[in-house]
């Protein structure tokens, strides 16, 4: 078979435009920028504000629909992004009396109560209730509305696999005949059938490995105080363990809480996952790749894959970062790295 040389190279390159193909070596030879995420802030104080203004002007009524302000990160410079490029992260704010209906999606779903108390969520036909600093699941496909009954609002850190599930062009939701789903189950039904992890019931209903559950903030800080062995990058840190595999919390999201002693800071690595953390008590602040990003409790930010980072506190306090990472996907792909890295000198700031 010869080798029939093209006519001249831009006639050759508009055939292959044409046709829909890429040249490989000029791909390699001109790479096309692709968006960066951004290491990013976002103050609780302003989060909040916004939240109660949306309060006032939105209203919940209508097939699911969901009063929540999406943190955008500025790096990928897209109005539909996530803060990250495989995971979602929002406020949410439901006003005294309100019902936020019914509905399930395909995306997995954190909540992580950062303001007020005594509302509830209904999961497969069992009611939890939702205090500050507590942390629920909601499984892919699994029912659920939820129901302030208070006189105050209460507002959570909502967090979803919402845009790796939208790269496999997985994303799909349903809302709910009804307003809302009615309760089947007493309460405590699943922490009584998994018996505090220790011991669990034939669960017969469990939908890919992981339950509608929440983990308690009591329980979860007191594990970080009665544990007390410090990890050199992070502090006292603790995986929210799945009861059913005893993996990672859901297939496709890690959840963790670390707490950082009072005046404490951690030696510096890089991974090739990407985070997404939540202050959940104290004030404390993070390097990362050579610009200090001071933080307090209620503050979210994000730290993109293999970007340098360690932790500190300048307080007599101790502070609690809760965190949730695409690292069950990293690892599953083969792709998970870490490296240890030099303490950093201070460049610049972030936020």
């Amino acid at each position: 078979m010869s080798w029939i040389m093209p006519e001249n190279e831009k006639t050759y390159h508009q055939k292959l435009d044409d046709a829909n193909i890429n040249p490989l070596w000029v791909m390699h030879a001109y790479p096309p920028e692709r968006p960066k995420l951004e290491p990013y802030v976002w103050r609780w104080t302003e989060m909040r504000d916004l939240a109660y203004q949306a309060g006032e002007l939105e209203s919940l009524k209508g097939h699911g629909f969901r009063r929540a302000l999406t943190m955008r990160n500025p790096g990928l410079n897209n109005p539909q992004a996530g803060a990250t490029k495989t995971m979602s992260a929002a406020i949410q704010i439901v006003w005294p009396g309100e019902i936020a209906e019914a509905h399930r999606h395909s995306a997995a779903a954190i909540r992580f109560v950062i303001e007020g108390e005594g509302a509830f969520t209904v999961q497969d036909g069992e009611r939890f209730r939702m205090e500050e600093g507590d942390l629920t699941l909601t499984p892919s496909w699994v029912w659920h509305d939820h129901n302030n009954p208070q006189e105050k609002p209460v507002i959570w850190l909502d967090c979803l696999d919402a845009p790796m599930v939208g790269y496999f062009d997985g994303m799909f939701q349903e809302p709910y005949p009804e307003d809302v789903q009615p309760v089947t189950k007493p309460n405590g039904y699943t922490n009584a059938a998994i018996g505090n992890g220790l011991m669990r019931a034939n669960l017969k209903d469990v939908v890919g490995g992981t339950l509608p559950i929440t983990y308690k903030w009591n329980d979860a800080y007191g594990a970080l105080l009665g544990f007390g062995e410090e990890d050199r990058f992070d502090g006292v840190i603790m995986e929210y363990s799945n009861p059913v595999t005893g993996g990672h919390s859901m297939p496709t999201l890690a959840l963790k809480l670390q707490r950082l002693a009072p005046n404490s800071h951690t030696d510096a690595h890089r991974h090739t996952s990407s985070v997404v953390y939540h202050a959940a008590k104290g004030s404390g602040f993070s390097i990362v790749d050579g610009r200090r990003l001071d933080w307090s409790k209620g503050d979210t930010f994000v730290l993109p894959a293999w970007v340098t980072h360690e932790h500190g506190t300048e307080s007599n306090e101790d502070a609690v970062l809760f965190s949730m990472s695409d690292l069950p996907v990293v690892e599953a792909m083969g792709l998970y790295r870490e490296e240890e890295m030099d303490r950093q000198d201070v460049l610049g700031s972030i936020g």
